[in-house]
């Protein structure tokens, strides 16, 4: 009982930070079976690292403890009812959904130097950036151990290991864009569609491989998840530069500090060609990077740049809503649609 009162409290509390909160919890709540669906995740993806080396697990144990909003392996086990799947069988494809967004966290607190996550300690403060990077490298392969023994692996692993190539690809470009300010929207989209869309569209596509269907309502869905994922992605690069803090849950301009150059930066940037000296200047130490953080804030909200993250944000669900058409109606496909717009919304 305290489990299942856990996971429904999650989902309230994902639902609430949208600005149609009783939508949403509307339409989760007419998903039968999903409570109990979301509890056997849970365990199942408790189990799939118990044969973990020690390190490992705990590294990755402590991630899972710390929380997350579950969101990818929701939407899979959403977009298997709505393809008139059982959810129950569903469940392995989001567990292997989330393991493998899990990995990327490890991965890039690591790469970024994080010193938190989910309101806690990273694994890497604790144990290491080693264990912690191996302990993404054994998540990786735990989700392709779990897929390829699934009924639908022919359309799900070779998917899920291109996805794999994709996350890779995104990480590398953003790290070869990184502190110098200079990115593109181009390059920046590319970043997104690497880093967030591509899982996003497996994980929505798998719900229905796991369904038993193929060619035109995977395709769709596939679609409908990447433009979810990218436009997720845009919300959470505007919000670095305009949320309440203590909404956030971490300070307000990390990207800036970790020198990302996101949609909001790069339109600043665009519209005050000098803002880009004052951030060279923080890039090779002759500015305070504080002070400079503040002022840059000031000009990407003044300027419109968490507007057109926002906006552009607005255009892709409206793509992700059209491929959503595509799939049968019902409580299943109207739960993924009032998802998408909850986090595409979500407050400022």
């Amino acid at each position: 009982m305290a489990r299942e009162q856990a996971v429904l409290s999650q989902l309230d509390s994902s639902a609430k930070r949208g600005v149609r909160p009783e939508r949403a919890q509307a339409a989760l709540a007419d998903v039968p079976c999903l409570s109990e669906t979301l509890i056997e995740l849970e365990a199942q993806l408790s189990r799939a690292i118990d044969d973990a080396e020690e390190k490992l697990k705990a590294a990755a144990r402590h991630l899972f403890g710390a929380g997350g909003k579950r969101i990818r392996p929701t939407v899979t086990l959403l977009a298997c009812g709505a393809c008139g799947g059982k959810m129950r069988e569903a469940v392995p494809y989001a567990v292997a959904a989330e393991l493998t967004h899990s990995a990327t966290l490890l991965h890039d607190d690591v790469i970024d130097d994080g010193p938190m996550r989910r309101g806690q300690p990273a694994s890497r403060v604790i144990w290491g950036n080693a264990v912690s990077v191996l302990s993404g490298d054994w998540l990786l392969t735990r989700a392709l151990e779990i897929i390829s023994g699934s009924p639908a692996r022919s359309a799900a692993l070779p998917a899920l290991l291109a996805t794999m190539r994709r996350l890779v690809e995104g990480e590398v470009l953003q790290l070869s864009l990184r502190g110098g300010f200079a990115a593109t929207e181009e390059a920046y989209l590319d970043v997104v569609n690497g880093k967030t869309a591509s899982l996003f569209g497996w994980a929505a596509g798998a719900g229905a491989w796991a369904a038993g269907l193929t060619g035109k309502i995977p395709e769709a869905l596939v679609r409908f998840g990447e433009d979810v994922g990218i436009a997720f992605q845009l919300v959470d690069d505007a919000l670095d530069y305009a949320a309440d803090p203590a909404l956030l849950g971490k300070r307000l301009g990390t990207d800036l500090a970790e020198g990302k150059a996101t949609l909001p930066l790069i339109r600043a940037c665009a519209a005050e060609p000098l803002l880009v000296n004052r951030l060279a200047a923080v890039a090779e130490g002759r500015a305070d990077a504080e002070l400079v953080a503040g002022e840059v804030i000031e000009v990407v909200r003044r300027d419109g740049g968490v507007d057109a993250a926002r906006a552009l944000a607005r255009e892709h669900t409206a793509r992700a809503l059209g491929a959503l058409e595509l799939v049968p109606d019902g409580a299943h496909r109207r739960a993924l649609r009032e998802a998408a717009v909850s986090l595409t919304e979500r407050a400022f």
